[in-house]
């Protein structure tokens, strides 16, 4: 029998979901976030990925302004603050896993487009022949053939009637090399 393997993987998880959550301060974002994380800041004129440790770390130390964030994903293995401009104003979600109650999910790797990589001050810089850079923290390898860079991503599934499903949420997990192993 062939097996094909899609990359996805259901599971059941406990997970908490806190909503309507508006922040006033960047600073105010360290009241939600405990552990050490990774940041995908989507700017008015540009995209950073960085780490978040009781404040923001970004390749060159970029520094990003609240005004000009239009979307942003603080994440971990176990939590994600979700942030979006709206009015002027950060609204948000933050989802933690490993506590609540019990939720179905499905997992996925996101493949990162970069087949071409450079290091440069402990942080990989991804590139496609069409122009693509992206820069993580971090020391990852690519290559055209097996090596690539992957975001995992968790899909939360809700259930009308009890035999309706959907997904309800998703969140960014962590930075993963594939295949797993690096080799």
């Amino acid at each position: 029998m062939n097996r094909v393997e899609n990359g996805l993987k259901l599971k059941k998880i406990k997970s908490s979901v806190k909503t309507n959550i508006e922040i006033n301060e960047l600073e105010d974002i360290e009241n939600y976030i405990r552990y050490d994380s990774f940041a995908v800041v989507y700017l008015d004129n540009e995209v950073l990925i960085g780490k978040y440790k009781r404040g923001f770390s970004f390749y060159e130390d970029k520094v990003i302004e609240k005004r000009f964030i239009k979307r942003m994903r603080i994440f971990n293995c176990n939590e994600e603050f979700l942030l979006w401009r709206s009015n002027g104003i950060l609204k948000g979600r933050f989802r933690t896993d490993d506590e609540g109650d019990d939720i179905d999910c499905v997992e996925a790797n996101q493949i990162i487009f970069g087949t071409d990589v450079e290091y440069k001050n402990d942080h990989t810089i991804l590139t496609e022949q069409r122009g693509t850079k992206i820069i993580i923290p971090g020391i990852w390898k690519a290559n055209n053939n097996k090596l690539r860079v992957a975001i995992q991503t968790r899909h939360y599934i809700g259930y009308k009637y009890d035999y309706q499903a959907s997904y309800i949420d998703a969140r960014f997990v962590e930075f993963v090399q594939l295949p797993k192993g690096g080799e």
